[in-house]
């Protein structure tokens, strides 16, 4: 784990650390560094969101000032369990309900693997690590956002609020970090493709991410095939075509068939469904018209 990864992963214990202050009956699963940050998954009645976030945020600053160290402490599987049985894992103390989500991690983990504990302060969580050596390590975070995540990612389990954030060395770099999200999003393609007329998204007739060029658009799209052409042409090659659709034959022979045939789309039935081709034939008309400006 990098530096990085060491300072969020030891960001989403202390953002634990600073709900199970504010809420004490917080369940805690997991809590992950991520590629832009740190999340943790927790079970709580009241529904965490955004108007929250300067709360958390000044508890979490109280335990960074702390600065506790993390400390690591091996322990055994019977302990393990009775502690995760007692309400002591991923809390402040003992609470008198299980630690439900950390009873069954501890109940998963293999037979013959070491089990560890962080401690920080007063909380003490089930954790392989590793984190930075105190929690004034931690040089900048921010809460972002807060989303809904299956536990263990499975839809028959327990739906769990998921609490993101981020966390760099220091303020200058995550001040750096959210001003390139702000530059990416001037520069999204939906953001510009809707401002400039260049093309439309109908999901429901035609399908996400399934472009319906303007005008303006198939302008753009007819000169960059130009550019294409003209710096292949250079380069000695020579262009084919070949049909959009073939026979499931060729794709039995390429061996793509049985990785792909339930996301592919049906066989096409030649001489049926007529009425149903006219249909779409008849939508796609109307959409045209619909978004293309009048003269």
């Amino acid at each position: 784990m990098t530096e990085l990864e060491r300072i969020r992963h030891s960001a989403a214990h202390v953002l634990a650390t600073a709900i199970s202050k504010i809420w004490p009956e917080a369940q805690f699963a997991a809590g992950p560094p991520v590629e832009n940050g740190f999340y943790y998954d927790l079970e709580l009645p009241h529904r965490i969101s955004p108007e929250d976030f300067a709360r958390i945020e000044e508890e979490m600053k109280r335990e960074i000032k702390a600065n506790h160290v993390f400390e690591r402490v091996e322990i055994s599987r019977p302990d393990a369990l009775a502690m995760a049985e007692r309400g002591e894992l991923a809390a402040l103390a003992p609470r008198g309900v299980a630690s439900k989500f950390k009873l069954d991690i501890v109940q998963n983990i293999p037979e013959d693997e070491t089990i560890t504990l962080y401690r920080n302060g007063e909380f003490t969580d089930l954790c392989a690590g590793p984190h930075v050596m105190r929690t004034g390590n931690i040089g900048a975070f921010k809460l972002t956002h807060v989303a809904s995540a299956y536990y263990k990612g499975d839809e028959r389990n327990p739906q769990l609020q998921r609490i993101y954030g981020t966390a760099f060395k220091n303020k200058t770099a995550m001040e750096e970090y959210f001003t390139m999200l702000e530059e990416a999003k001037k520069r999204d393609h939906r953001k510009i493709g809707a401002e400039m007329g260049l093309y439309a998204i109908d999901s429901e007739y035609v399908g996400p991410g399934m472009p319906l060029w303007l005008p303006k658009g198939t302008v753009l799209v007819e000169e960059l095939e130009k550019l294409a052409k003209e710096a292949e042409f250079a380069a000695g090659y020579v262009r084919v075509r070949s049909p959009h659709l073939a026979k499931e034959k060729m794709y039995k022979t390429s061996g793509h068939l049985p990785y792909y045939a339930e996301s592919m789309f049906p066989p096409m039935e030649m001489d049926e469904h007529r009425e149903e081709r006219a249909k779409i034939q008849s939508r796609m008309a109307e959409l045209e018209r619909i978004l293309t400006p009048e003269a």
